[in-house]
């Protein structure tokens, strides 16, 4: 019985932390591309918002929601397996009243006449603009938007274009060209640029971020810590799970990114 007292504060503190998570709205994300979904969730997650998932296929959506209902749902049409975005969102409605916000690259009408029939909060078409997502979000969660149209939290359309980028150098900035960049290194908050020219920067900005910048430039996640420019792959090893880059440089292939890059590789059977 001595250990009463300490239990029952334990089990109030459980309580009360579980009470705290069911305050902040969570925000569903289901997006099959991996660095689309890294940057949803970290848009989200800075406007202090909780994430569920994210996941890549309806039946893992699903099955999320079925444990707890979203305060709202991002989805991508086009999803891996046999359902896609608008199918998944009339089931998680029919578990609940849940806003949709729609991603899509199609332009098929048929698709997203189907979609609007949900009365979506949007549908919002990629490459789409975080400023947008964040806009469509407080109006789903909070009822009003607060986010101004010239919100500077995100890279602006310009510089995600931009062939370059600083880096700091000791006291220097240093322009660097995206293009010379083979490989990137993630290592906690510090990301490490490998260039052609065999010369290392060492950044510190979080994946995310990164990823903002390269996303347009052919780069791809290619193991939970690295990143690829396609363009400077020499050869992939599917077998044994290395990518060889110019100068014997080699990268690790994770297993659950080989096919989402085999897929981006101008493959000839």
């Amino acid at each position: 019985m001595e250990n009463t007292p300490y239990l029952l504060k334990e089990a109030a503190g459980a309580k009360a932390s579980s009470v705290a998570k069911r305050l902040v709205a969570s925000i569903l994300i289901v997006e099959d591309n991996r660095m689309q979904a890294i940057v949803l969730q970290d848009c989200i997650e800075s406007m202090g918002l909780r994430v569920i998932g994210p996941v890549a296929a309806a039946t893992e959506a699903l099955q999320l929601c079925e444990q707890e209902l979203p305060s709202l749902a991002i989805l991508d049409v086009k999803l891996n397996g046999e359902a896609d975005g608008i199918t998944l969102a009339r089931q998680i409605m029919s578990l609940g009243e849940v806003p949709i916000v729609f991603v899509s690259a199609t332009e098929d009408l048929a698709t997203m006449a189907r979609g609007w029939q949900l009365k979506p909060l949007g549908f919002l078409p990629k490459p789409y603009n975080l400023t947008s997502l964040r806009r469509l979000v407080e109006l789903g969660v909070y009822g009003q938007v607060t986010t101004s149209v010239q919100h500077n939290s995100t890279v602006s359309e310009a510089e995600a274009a931009a062939p370059w980028l600083f880096v700091r150098e000791q006291n220097l900035l240093v322009r660097v060209a995206i293009e010379d960049i083979m490989c990137v290194e993630i290592a906690q908050k510090y990301c490490l640029l490998q260039l052609k020219s065999g010369h290392r920067h060492s950044v510190r900005t979080t994946l995310a971020q990164l990823l903002r910048r390269l996303t347009r430039a052919g780069f791809a996640q290619v193991h939970r810590s690295w990143l690829v420019q396609l363009r400077h792959i020499k050869s992939v090893d599917p077998t044994t799970g290395v990518i060889r880059l110019p100068d014997d440089v080699e990268v690790p292939l994770g297993r659950i990114y080989r096919d989402e890059l085999i897929e981006r590789l101008r493959l000839l059977d």
